[in-house]
C-alpha cells in the first residue's frame, strides 16, 4: 500500500514538472513574439510618417562663352537646370529655407550660387529650376575632335564640372508636425560644350540624378538600428529571466 502511495505521488510531480516546462516555454515565446511585434510597427510608423530622402535631377546644361586666352582658357556663363523634389512619402510638401549650388572644376571650386529669396518663399512646386554661373574661367579637358575647325575660328572643346549642393529643407503635412531637415549632395560630372566662335552651346538633357544625404534620414536609420539591437538583447535575456523567476 505504501508503495503505491509513493508511485502516485512521483507521477503527479512529474506532471508539475511538465506543466511547469511548457508554461516556461509558451511565456518565453510570446515574450519574444511580442518584441518582434513592437520591433514591427515601430517600423512601420517610422516608415510611414519619416520623409524619404528627397531627389534633384539634372535636366540640361547651357554655356555662353564671354572670351578665350591661351586657346584653351574659357571665360563663360554657364546655367544648369535641375528639378528638385516638391513632395515625399505620404504628400507632405517641401520648402527649402537655402539651396546653394558650387561648382568645381579639377577639384577647384569656381563660383556658388544661390536660389533667389521667390524660390523659398513658397513651396517647391516641382518645376525646373536654373542655376547660374556667371563669369567663370576654366581651362578645356579635351578638344572636341568633330567640331574642331581652327582655321575658321570654330574650335570646341569639353570641360568636365562636378557640382554639388546644400539645401535646409522643411517637410510638413497635416497630420504630422513640420520636420527639419539637412542635405547634402553631389551631381557626377559635367561634361560641357565650349566652343571659340562665343555662341550658345545647349548640352543635351542630362537627366542624371544626383546622390543626396539626409540628415535626418541617418538619424532615424541610427535610432531604427539601435532599437533593433536593444530588442535583440532583450529577446536573448528575456528567457533566462522567466526560468530564473519560474523555477519551483
Amino acid at each position: 500500500m505504501k508503495n503505491n502511495k509513493e508511485a502516485s505521488l512521483y507521477t503527479i510531480d512529474l506532471d508539475d514538472s511538465s506543466l511547469n516546462q511548457a508554461y516556461q516555454t509558451a511565456t518565453a515565446f510570446f515574450a519574444i513574439l511580442g518584441e518582434w511585434m513592437i520591433l514591427l510597427l515601430t517600423c512601420s510608423i517610422a516608415l510611414f510618417f519619416i520623409p524619404l530622402t528627397p531627389s534633384f535631377t539634372l535636366h540640361s546644361a547651357t554655356s555662353t562663352v564671354l572670351n578665350v586666352t591661351n586657346e584653351k582658357t574659357f571665360t563663360a556663363n554657364l546655367g544648369i537646370k535641375f528639378l528638385a523634389e516638391d513632395s515625399n512619402t505620404i504628400g507632405s510638401i517641401i520648402h527649402y529655407d537655402s539651396l546653394d549650388f558650387s561648382l568645381f572644376h579639377r577639384q577647384e571650386k569656381l563660383s556658388v550660387f544661390s536660389l533667389p529669396r521667390s524660390f523659398y518663399n513658397e513651396p517647391a512646386l516641382g518645376s525646373t529650376q536654373e542655376a547660374k554661373f556667371s563669369n567663370i574661367s576654366m581651362m578645356l579637358d579635351e578638344w572636341n575632335v568633330a567640331n574642331d575647325d581652327r582655321s575658321h575660328g570654330e574650335s570646341c572643346g569639353f570641360v568636365h564640372l562636378v557640382l554639388f549642393f546644400s539645401a535646409n529643407a522643411r517637410y510638413t503635412q497635416p497630420m504630422w508636425p513640420v520636420v527639419k531637415d539637412k542635405l547634402e549632395g553631389h551631381c557626377g560630372e559635367l561634361k560641357v560644350e565650349m566652343c571659340a566662335s562665343g555662341s550658345t552651346t545647349v548640352v543635351n538633357s542630362i537627366h542624371a540624378s544626383c546622390n543626396v544625404y539626409s540628415d535626418l534620414v541617418t538619424r532615424v536609420r541610427i535610432a531604427l538600428f539601435g532599437m533593433l539591437i536593444f530588442l535583440l538583447v532583450v529577446a536573448v535575456a528575456v528567457p533566462v529571466v522567466v526560468e530564473y523567476f519560474l523555477e519551483p
